[in-house]
């Protein structure tokens, strides 16, 4: 048999078994497009994205506190602020008998120093009273504010206080005996807003100011109106830099 003959023999006995070494080739990879079926390098690369995505989400903690409060004080005197009131109480006798009548006012007029003020309906709910607004004698006439102390928040170096609700209240926030005041935190349609400090060792005291009220019995009498404080907050992580 001559070699060409032999060179053709030897090619229709290898093209059939050429199939047997392509692992489907071209036809089942169309196959595949054509059923809509999705790659297997595509479902890997969405793991590996998930996966990386949730390794870098930190799961916070939230925390709330809230309770009610006395939106007003008094001093029980029927008396506005910044008017003339009793400055002395004292025993009154029957100016003819002698005999004891009991307590009454003995002075009247306007208030000139800080004890010509009963503070004790501040003081019992655990207020304490601002005086840092007065300057001279003439400004005790008008009534003080009540500070209320409700809660305080510690954060150590690489913590940052992550304020979520926070309403109608003061935060004085006292870092490495630094302090520094801030009524409101949240921006209108932020979810959070962040406390300063988070570099250093802080204290976040929560606070909320009280007027005074008269308490004659009128529709301008609030001394029993209440109100509701509230926070809700997170701490989160930080590397300090």
């Amino acid at each position: 048999m001559r070699n060409d003959q032999i060179f053709v023999l030897l090619l229709v006995v290898l093209l059939p078994m050429s199939g047997c070494f392509d692992g489907g080739g071209v036809g089942e990879a169309e196959g595949a497009q054509d059923s809509g079926e999705t790659s297997e390098t595509t479902v890997v690369n969405n793991y590996y994205n998930n996966t990386t995505t949730s390794s870098n989400i930190q799961e916070r903690t939230w925390y709330s506190s809230g309770d009610t409060y006395f939106t007003y004080w008094n001093d029980d005197q029927d008396v506005r602020s910044g008017y003339q009131r009793c400055l002395d109480y004292g025993p009154v006798y029957d100016s003819t008998t002698g005999e004891y009548i009991g307590e009454d006012c003995r002075e009247t007029g306007y208030p000139t120093e800080a004890s010509d003020w009963n503070v004790t309906d501040c003081t019992s709910r655990g207020g304490q009273i601002d005086w840092s607004q007065y300057t001279s004698t003439n400004n005790f006439r008008t009534a003080p504010s009540c500070i209320l102390e409700f809660t305080t928040i510690a954060t150590a170096p690489g913590e940052a206080l992550l304020i979520y609700q926070m309403s109608g209240l003061t935060m004085n926030t006292v870092c490495d005996g630094v302090s520094l005041y801030t009524s409101s935190y949240l921006a209108s349609g932020a979810e959070y807003a962040v406390a300063p400090g988070s570099a250093l060792t802080c204290t976040h005291e929560i606070t909320k100011a009280t007027s005074y009220s008269q308490t004659d019995g009128s529709t301008s009498d609030y001394t029993d109106r209440q109100s509701v404080w509230s926070i809700v907050y997170a701490i989160q992580d930080t590397m300090v830099v």
